[in-house]
């Protein structure tokens, strides 16, 4: 339970967000939705960056980590450490070009890319689609991870008294609740307040409180793991107890890649293979579309873009695996699998949730403080990413379906309210959402199956002239229905999540392919203008020719492989100095540092050359943006 220094850092935190809301906006209300949704476009790459880790610091992620470990060992999260690969691909080969086209959302570069009333349905269905489901999906996860995160420490029926809470709860719709009446008040208020400040300041006051979020975040999550470890007796006590407690599968529990054969292995080898070889390529922000691309739109230059989205790859893998992964390990050994210590400390409704340990050992190890802070730390990852959704959600709606559509010549004033509007209509229906999702893991599975469709056609309008609307249009219908079949029959369902994806993922693929080759390509005239405007490389019947005023097709591959290989080095030689493993460790870290080096100094380079090369045709690119934006307008 908490105690009054851990409501002290609880309460100063949410008072902190109140002011920074009212603070910045006076700023979001200057500008229209330039200011309000892209910051002015003068943000610095570490500030975006940091602020782009903050989001996917979400709330549930520690959790799903936790469950992930139980169920597959260390090697389960490729899962999500895979997606550096892509992260990195999005770096080198997209981050620039995304500021280069000067957009609000990703999916206003579907008119600018493709044209016609085709690009312009796909436009407006691509943002109702993205705001009001996808978006809704992801924030319904993050609020039922939110809820399995307060249950243990909130209590408002001690908080506003028997009588008042039994009343409460008499009156409130059973379609508004998140397992009880008690987590749902909490919720509730945490809601409140995002929304209050979220949309008072716009991205800035986002972003501003990303940056404390994200140092807050950072440092409990590894005091807690400390704490946890230490719990057990440290980290030699850690490895033997998991080699006395699990002595046949302790070495895959431990492991950083899973075991390659036998059937009883815990993460299968085609889990594995379908992490690693497909899912990373064939999901919808391959290349940065999303909120990645509203946080790339505000950097103050491109290559401000670029070393912001490196920063957030490697800070993201490197600095917040560890941590999670720790505390999981620990959780295995005070709540062994299948034990009688499990069934009861990690009970959710008559079944055992190994996703509810990391708050259940929050409860169980923490000091008073301690506690707090570490709590304090979720509930601000937890802000941190629905503030961003909401924002991001908001962004459709007001610049791809009401400025685009409905009202093409409304005033700043008038797109800054509808944008308000906007926020607290998808917070409820994203809390509606949350009331139905049971499992996070789950959940974030049925998303990438759903998304698996949209891969490919992202990929392809970067690099290919032929890719149409249709192409997009096809992936992301054919991607929703096959996975509703999927997830509908029996036979189908007892299928890994990874099986499905690749599944739903070739099959869109196909259908992308075809019906792209069986319609019409965009006229060479509209090409030329995107070729003009974000300089893409590839393939474009030689359009592109001479336009890239940046790095080569060459040297982009080369620095994402470097930078991938840079990546997994350092993580696992963290997780080898973790193991004890002294030599193996320091030598992988250093390894990892001069890969590093190597692509920080590349980057520095061909920014000075690009700077010193840029002069009239920098000029050329901002008239290019501004004309085309008057053409769509």
């Amino acid at each position: 339970m908490f105690q009054t220094i851990d409501w002290v850092l609880i309460i100063l935190y949410l008072v902190f967000t109140f002011i920074v809301g009212l603070v910045m906006k006076s700023k979001a209300d200057k500008g229209g939705l330039d200011s309000y949704f892209a910051g002015g476009r003068n943000v610095p790459w570490w500030w975006l960056g940091t602020s782009m880790v903050a989001t996917t610091f979400a709330a549930d992620t520690p959790l799903w980590v936790t469950g992930v470990v139980a169920k597959y060992g260390i090697a389960g999260n490729w899962f999500w450490w895979s997606s550096v690969i892509s992260t990195m691909f999005m770096t080198f080969f997209f981050a620039s070009r995304w500021r280069q086209a000067g957009v609000i959302t990703d999916v206003e570069l579907t008119e600018i890319r493709y044209g016609g009333k085709q690009a312009a349905v796909l436009r407006s269905v691509k943002a109702l689609f993205s705001s009001l489901f996808v978006n809704c999906i992801i924030l319904g996860w993050v609020f039922a991870a939110m809820a399995k995160i307060t249950r243990p420490f909130i209590h408002w029926n001690e908080i506003l008294g028997q009588e008042t809470f039994d009343t409460i709860e008499l009156f409130w719709p059973s379609l508004l609740v998140f397992h009880d009446v008690n987590n749902t008040l909490t919720i509730a208020v945490i809601c409140i307040i995002i929304i209050i400040y979220s949309s008072a300041g716009g991205i800035r006051a986002v972003m501003f409180t990303d940056l404390f979020q994200f140092v807050i975040a950072m440092t409990s999550a590894i005091a807690f793991a400390y704490f946890a470890v230490d719990h057990v007796g440290g980290l030699s006590s850690l490895w033997s107890k998991l080699d006395q407690i699990y002595p046949d599968k302790s070495s895959e529990y431990t492991s950083f890649l899973p075991k390659l054969t036998g059937d009883d292995a815990l993460m299968p080898l085609g889990v594995f293979l379908a992490s690693i070889g497909f899912i990373w390529w064939n999901k919808d922000s391959v290349d940065g579309s999303g909120y990645i691309s509203q946080r790339l739109n505000t950097a103050k230059s491109s290559q401000d873009a670029e070393k912001g989205a490196l920063w957030y790859a490697i800070s993201a893998l490197v600095l917040r695996s560890w941590p999670w992964i720790m505390v999981g390990l620990v959780a295995l050994v005070l709540y062994p699998v299948d034990g009688e210590l499990a069934k009861n400390a990690l009970d959710n409704g008559g079944k055992v949730d190994r996703e509810m340990a990391y708050p259940i050992l929050m409860r169980d190890i923490l000091s008073p403080g301690w506690l707090g802070l570490v709590f304090l730390s979720l509930l601000a990852a937890f802000m941190s990413t629905v503030d961003t959704h909401i924002n991001w959600g908001a962004s459709y709606l007001a610049n791809d379906c009401y400025k685009r559509f409905i009202n093409p010549g409304a005033s700043d004033k008038a797109l800054t309210r509808v944008s308000r509007i906007s926020v607290v209509l998808m917070s409820f229906i994203a809390i509606m959402v949350a009331t139905q999702i049971s499992s996070i893991n789950s959940a974030w599975k049925f998303y990438a199956g759903m998304m698996a469709g949209i891969g490919l056609p992202h990929l392809l309008r970067w690099f290919w002239w032929r890719a149409n609307a249709w192409t997009e249009i096809t992936g992301m219908v054919t991607g929703l229905v096959m996975s509703i079949i999927i997830y509908y029959f029996k036979e189908t369902k007892a299928l890994p999540g990874e099986y499905r994806i690749v599944i739903i993922g070739l099959t869109s693929m196909l259908f992308s392919i075809t019906v792209t080759l069986l319609t019409k390509p965009v006229s060479e005239e509209h090409m030329k203008k995107f070729i003009d405007r974000v300089q893409p490389m590839g393939f474009w019947k030689g359009m592109n020719q001479n336009k890239n005023l940046g790095r080569t097709l060459l040297k982009c591959l080369v620095m994402w492989l470097t930078s991938v290989a840079s990546a997994y080095s350092l993580l696992f030689s963290i997780g080898l100095l973790l193991r004890l493993e002294i030599l193996s460790g320091m030598a992988l870290f250093a390894f990892g540092l001069i890969l590093m080096w190597f692509i920080v100094a590349h980057i520095s380079k061909g920014e000075s050359d690009l700077k010193s090369n840029m002069g009239v045709q920098d000029l050329t690119i901002k008239n290019n943006v501004e004309q085309n934006n008057s053409a769509l307008e």
